[in-house]
């Protein structure tokens, strides 16, 4: 069964839906046992809403992914 350092450990994963199935109930039983981690994720999860609503609308500025893309060493416009 999933512990706090598990769940912790795997919080983006989790958030992502990127576990397998087992390990996913192992941690909701957790979440369901222990209000810290249940905050934790509840926490995290608002966060990632409110900047994934926030990168929607507001545009991002050139030197931003100027310095987005150089820190990646990505070119996002090839295929």
């Amino acid at each position: 069964m999933a512990d706090c350092r598990d769940t912790i450990t795997q919080l983006y994963a989790y958030l992502d839906q990127m576990l397998d199935d087992e390990f996913r109930r192992d941690i909701d039983r957790h979440l369901g046992d222990c209000p810290d981690c249940q905050g934790r994720v509840e926490f995290e999860f608002s966060l990632k809403a409110r900047i994934r609503s926030r990168a929607a609308t507001e545009p991002v500025p050139a030197d931003l992914e100027q310095r987005l893309r150089d820190c990646l060493n990505v070119d996002l416009d090839a295929d």
